[in-house]
């Protein structure tokens, strides 16, 4: 055995139990809270992946969301912000499956469980029944190992004991079934999360990291020349305001009435000294052109504040859930290591099985088995526990 320093040493028969108490959190020394995925984990995928579907998903509607025209100084190439978007909205798309298979990987292991114990007591029911323990049954204790090894089978045990072959190894195309389910909702998890940090996925077709993406992005809006940064705008503002007030002002001298004199006698008009004259206009004009200019550079602004705020979000939520589908893979792996364990521990029960022959290599047989059985009845108690878990970790999660 190497120098790593073990919390616990555990038997063989004992992998199931003490990996369903470790994924439901009843292990003295675990920590993590419970679930393949934690109620945590699910609260924030849900929240990520509930926003990441509102995302709208066409060109124009994505530019529309972000108020961006297609003729607008934009620092970064508009077709690379969109195509982003778009993939950020089918990853989440394909979060429900993600969901249903872990949902029906929990129930898998609780029916598995329950076979197992179920068709484990028949044999072990089946053998206490064979010929050959009856003969033994009331004078077992008088009886050396000599002795037992002396008593053979019959005829009848020989063709009890092939039967029952085949009902091991109906346990073993269980297992069998049940580590290639743990192993394709393993790559169904490890593909999701391979799409955020990029690589390669089950299938070994290459994919770029969706979190990349968002932060080049995001890098891109926050390195824009000084002269499109926030302050640099705010500054322009202020300026534009003070040419405007400044315009007020010289209008005043415009604003009077056209008419002079009095109503009953000689009347004069001034038109170019007033607000229908040219003078007057102008400032008109150039006011109203400062005061467009003042509400585009408040728009960018906050369109500017919008997509970082949003681009930052997306960024912050994938590097969040991206952890979770760690977690859950571990978790799922050590489902998977437990299924290699047990369908070690079925073939070489099949093999033991299959050489018996006499009375002494049978009862360690039956020793050896029911010791096998009786751990997975905590298994199934486990199992039942993570499915109802499960069920109340998505009604809470979907609440938020």
């Amino acid at each position: 055995m190497s120098d790593t320093n073990y919390d616990k040493i555990i038997e063989k028969e004992n992998i199931g139990n003490v990996t369903l108490a470790l994924l439901t959190n009843q292990d003295p020394l675990s920590a993590r809270a419970p679930g393949i995925f934690t109620q945590l984990d699910l609260i924030n995928i849900h929240k990520y992946i509930n926003f990441a579907l509102t995302l709208p998903t066409s060109s124009h509607d994505i530019l529309s969301w972000f108020k961006i025209s297609s003729s607008a100084n934009f620092p970064l190439e508009i077709s690379h912000l969109t195509n982003t978007i778009q993939l950020i909205n089918s990853h989440a798309k394909t979060w429900d499956n993600v969901e249903q298979q872990v949902k029906q990987q929990v129930i898998n292991l609780s029916l598995t469980s329950r076979n197992i114990v179920q068709t484990g007591n028949q044999i072990v029911d089946y053998i206490n029944h064979m010929p050959i323990v009856q003969q033994i049954a009331n004078s077992l204790d008088e009886l050396s190992a000599e002795e037992l090894r002396n008593i053979r089978y019959q005829n009848d045990d020989q063709q009890i004991a092939t039967e029952l072959l085949s009902i091991l190894g109906f346990i073993k195309d269980d297992i069998l079934n049940q580590a290639d389910k743990t192993s394709k909702i393993k790559n169904i998890i490890s593909d999701f999360r391979v799409h955020i940090i990029g690589g390669n996925l089950s299938n070994n077709q290459e994919v770029d990291s969706l979190l990349f993406k968002i932060k080049s992005i995001y890098m891109q809006l926050d390195s824009t020349d000084d002269t499109h940064t926030e302050s640099n705008l705010i500054e322009k503002i202020s300026a534009l305001k003070h040419e405007v007030m400044i315009l007020e002002k010289e209008y005043k001298h415009f604003v009077k009435l056209s008419f002079t004199g009095l109503a009953g006698g000689l009347i004069g008009l001034i038109i170019t000294g007033g607000i229908f004259g040219s003078q007057a206009e102008k400032v008109r004009h150039r006011k109203n052109g400062l005061i467009n200019q003042i509400s585009e550079l408040n728009e960018q602004i906050n369109r500017d504040r919008f997509m970082k705020k949003t681009i930052l979000d997306i960024q912050i939520n994938l590097q969040k859930i991206e952890g979770h589908f760690k977690d859950a893979r571990l978790a799922i792996d050590h489902l998977d290591y437990m299924w290699l364990v047990i369908l070690t521990e079925i073939n070489q029960s099949i093999e033991t099985f299959s050489r018996i022959d006499n009375a002494e290599n049978l009862l360690k047989f039956i020793a050896r088995f029911k010791k096998i059985i009786t751990a997975w009845v905590s298994v199934q108690i486990y199992a039942d526990q993570l499915v109802e878990l499960f069920d109340v970790q998505l009604t809470k999660s979907s609440q938020v």
